[in-house]
């Protein structure tokens, strides 16, 4: 039996442990009791993590435009199939775990029990590494079965690559999840952000080398997802340097071994510790050395984890589904297969990476109004909760029909300046029409979760997936990769709809407004009339006098910003948004911006009011 102060030691293998630290557990420089102070360094944190997650993604997403570029339609089919295999591998490996340890550490914290965070890290590093080495191991030795299931025989090489990043990623994510829930923010955003950086990276370096050694389309794929375990390694090195750093910074408190605990057992069964800790100055009234905290047995330690991992991981797992089962049911699916339908399924995926860049620009929006969201629900403030509910839909559907109306206006031009040439661009403006319920589905979500509620945003999703399938089976023999588009765009707006009536079930919001709805209409009209003209007389000019690429560069750009423009000054114009409302979004007030939208609705509005 020890007793020890401070940071403990590592684990006994028989008996208990007791450590104590001498820190003072009302400071409130404890991460587990934030004051004031400690809540805004709280929402700046997850502000911080939250923004490096975003630039991630966006990073992620934007690298495919290169790659399709340089290696055409096959590869970037190719490469799109097996990445949404290794992402679903990824999430089922390692989902679950970091969130749980993100927890449990935090609820160690609050203790000022540093042992038993370090404890929770060991364990879950532990089971995640097996977890990861397990699924490495099935997805190198099965990677020809995958293949074969996915009607790509060419894949399996880059499955196999792809499965190295099993190796690091899980690792790295536990490490993260600690640092999280030790309220460390930046480390987990540094280690998100040189993960794709290292990952794009690699990426452009293997794709110049079989570029120039003129590799087959299966082993540049190969050599373009090694970038997956490079970028995986890069974030662990990042987590572990700062860990090792932040482990050996001075003043961190002496374990101090003494004896003379004696075990008793209680009515129950149950061990308990009377611990005799001595006083300061030896008397009664003296003041404790430290706090005692009993060490949590290793097998109800490893219970805790996986108690609170698997429901995160089961909810986890329902996003990656959309992307999965494109990539094992359109190849298939399509008449000619072979490299045809390596090369369709590649023209497929290029609207695809457009509504993954349009949900997310929204879904960073909505983000930022979920935390006063959150914050009525816990005031009991029901009207202010479902005020902001209700702007964050509206600002969702505005968003999405904008998107949709964009993308069927400017597919052509997009799709030429983006990706080289104009296949495909029925299927891009079909997929656009997806932005307004692919929109609706990922801020609904977000409220769903803001006030609590976990499950339904997961399931609905699921079962949205689930038609999205039956929808591919049906469409795609006989329409092609536009009837898998528009497979996409039925089952994301099935999966709004679901996260719609959840919502009001649980937040009270009013029906829609005739006033606001019409407004809304005819603000849409005018950016799709602007947008119509503006496409048709640029493509007219500059088709005769310059390259396609170029042309459509010119024609792609101003359309996109004339459309943004005349779409935000008719919504304020004809007061479907109030300045109390726009302000809220992250980077608008007090800027030029803010003040643009102001003057337009002094001009439109007698009352001159700021609403």
């Amino acid at each position: 039996m020890r007793i020890e102060y401070g940071t403990g030691s590592s684990d006994s293998s028989g008996g208990s442990e007791i450590s104590g630290s001498p820190g003072n557990p009302g400071n409130p420089g404890n991460p587990g009791n934030p004051g004031s102070s400690g809540k805004k360094a709280l929402m700046q944190g997850a502000a911080l993590l939250g923004g490096a997650a975003l630039l991630a993604k966006l990073i992620g997403t934007l690298q495919k435009i290169p790659l399709q570029n340089l290696a055409g339609d096959e590869v970037f089919g190719l490469y799109t199939a097996v990445y949404a295999l290794a992402v679903m591998w990824m999430t089922l490996a390692s989902a679950g775990i970091p969130v749980a340890v993100s927890a449990l550490v935090a609820e160690k914290a609050a203790k000022d029990d540093e042992e038993g965070a370090r404890r929770i890290v060991r364990w879950a590093g532990a089971l995640i590494g097996l977890i990861g080495l397990i699924m490495f191991a099935a997805l190198w030795l099965g990677a020809d079965a995958f293949a074969q299931w996915m009607g790509l025989d060419a894949a399996a090489p880059a499955i196999r690559m792809s499965s190295l990043a099993l190796l690091f990623s899980p690792v790295a994510a536990v490490l993260r999840g600690y640092h999280q829930g030790r309220m460390r923010m930046l480390a987990p955003a540094l280690s998100q952000l040189a993960e794709q950086i290292a990952r794009v990276a690699f990426m452009l370096v293997a794709l110049a080398i079989a570029l120039n050694g003129a590799w087959s389309a299966s082993a540049t794929a190969a050599a373009v997802h090694g970038g997956l375990a490079t970028g995986a390694a890069m974030g662990l090195l990042v987590m572990a340097a700062i860990s090792v750093r932040e482990g050996r910074k001075p003043g961190q408190p002496i374990p101090i071994r003494s004896s003379g605990a004696k075990k008793s057992f209680g009515t129950a069964g149950k061990a308990a510790e009377t611990v005799a800790v001595g006083k300061r100055h030896g008397g009664a009234g003296g003041s404790p050395i430290g706090r005692v905290v009993v060490i949590e047995p290793r097998a109800a330690l490893v219970k805790r984890i996986i108690r609170v991992a698997v429901p995160v991981a089961a909810a986890s797992i329902v996003a990656p589904m959309f992307a999965l089962i494109d990539a094992f049911s359109i190849p298939r699916l399509l008449d000619q297969g072979g490299e045809w339908a390596l090369a369709q399924f590649g023209v497929y995926s290029r609207g695809v990476a457009l509504l993954q860049l349009v949900v997310l620009g929204v879904s960073g929006a909505a983000a930022a109004l979920v935390p006063a969201l959150t914050a009525a629900r816990t005031r009991g403030d029901e009207a202010e909760l479902a005020g902001r509910a209700r702007f964050a839909l509206r600002l969702a559907w505005w968003f999405g029909c904008a998107a949709a109306a964009g993308l069927a206006l400017l597919a052509v031009p997009i799709n030429t300046a983006l990706f080289g040439d104009d296949s495909g661009s029925v299927a891009m403006a079909l997929v656009g029409l997806a932005a307004v319920g692919g929109t609706l589905q990922a801020v609904s979500a977000a409220l769903l979760q803001g006030i609590g509620e976990l499950r339904a945003p997961a399931v609905n999703l699921a079962a949205a997936a689930l038609l999205k399938l039956s929808l591919n089976v049906a469409l795609v023999p006989q329409h092609g990769i536009a009837g898998a588009a528009a497979a996409m765009a039925i089952a994301y707006a099935i999966a709004a709809t679901l996260n719609a009536l959840s919502l009001r079930q649980r937040v009270q919001l009013p029906a829609p407004r005739a006033p606001l709805a019409w407004r809304s209409v005819a603000a849409l009209a005018a950016m799709a009339a602007a947008v119509a003209l503006l496409a048709h007389g640029l493509g007219g000019l500059f088709a005769a006098v310059m390259p396609a690429r170029a042309a459509a560069l010119l024609v792609a750009l101003p359309g996109v910003a004339l459309g943004a423009a005349v779409f935000a000054a008719a919504l304020v114009a004809l007061g479907a948004v109030a300045p109390h409302e726009w302000r809220e979004l992250p980077g608008i007030s007090g800027t030029r911006l803010d003040r643009w939208m102001l003057r337009i609705r002094n001009l439109t509005h007698r009352d001159n009011r700021e609403g």
